[in-house]
């Protein structure tokens, strides 16, 4: 059998350049978990940016009721610009069905362009709700590209310093990558990234008290949203797998194409 390779990204800046391979996107709190969750929500697409009023503005003629804007300031509360933030008991507060929404992060947006720019094309949205889901399309894509798999942190401080909450997410997703592995004759062979993220298991309780422990943990307790921490711990709770996009405006789309990857 052969080999696949699995590696983690601390941060988007460690992701190597022009290296064919199949990423998952991972800030599990929150901006990829909000992603998930709005697209199970119906949302019809969702355009990341890192300025919120430049996007609305090159919208234009699509503003109507059916565009929403989902922002967080630098603090991680709603943006001033915004009807809704990425927190999860916001959003599932919100009607979403068919909607479009254009969604802004301190750090998931930026992690999503850093990777275009380093020249992969190949970028899924991961989270703990999606986890089988991402890491089952993730190994069969990089099965038919005979490539590896990176997952991705999108780290703090806009991606210059690791995050504790993705590390671990980073994980558990690759044990589910190692069972998908498994299933296609395949063998997992984790690279010493990929190990560490693994024993970072070992060393909490549960997912909880991972993310309770982190960075991001602190800010969730800080603007109010301590019940997102629980919310982004929750497991395979939807069976998609999206893909960013990236139209020639340079802008990052996600589309609700509702492809189940597993039942």
């Amino acid at each position: 059998m052969e080999e696949m390779k699995f590696e983690v990204a601390y941060m988007p800046k460690e992701v190597k350049e022009d290296i064919p391979q199949v990423c998952v996107l991972v800030d599990v709190l929150r901006a990829t978990t909000a992603m998930i969750t709005m697209l199970d929500k119906g949302c019809s697409e969702i355009i990341l940016t890192d300025d919120e009023r430049k996007t609305l503005g090159g919208l234009k003629g699509l503003l109507n009721q059916e565009t929403l804007v989902c922002a967080e300031d630098l603090y991680g509360n709603v943006s001033e610009y915004a009807q809704f933030s990425p927190s999860l008991i916001s959003i599932n507060d919100m009607d979403l069905k068919e909607k479009r929404v254009v969604l802004k992060t301190t750090n998931g947006t930026l992690a999503g362009l850093s990777l275009w720019k380093s020249g992969n094309e190949h970028i899924l949205v991961g989270s703990l709700r999606n986890a089988k889901a991402v890491m089952n399309k993730a190994v069969k894509m990089a099965d038919e590209l005979g490539t590896g798999v990176v997952i991705v942190c999108a780290g703090r401080e806009n991606g210059q310093i690791a995050a504790l909450d993705d590390v671990y997410t980073a994980g558990v997703l690759l044990d589910y990558g190692r069972q998908a592995a498994t299933a296609l004759k395949r063998i997992p062979l984790f690279k010493d990234s990929a190990k560490i993220s693994t024993h970072l298991l070992s060393n909490y309780q549960d997912t909880i008290h991972a993310f309770e422990d982190s960075g991001s943990g602190e800010t969730m307790r800080r603007i109010g949203c301590e019940e997102d921490i629980k919310l982004c711990a929750e497991e395979n709770l939807s069976n998609l797998a999206p893909v960013l996009e990236f139209t020639e405006g340079s802008s990052i789309v996600v589309k609700n194409i509702n492809e189940v990857i597993y039942k």
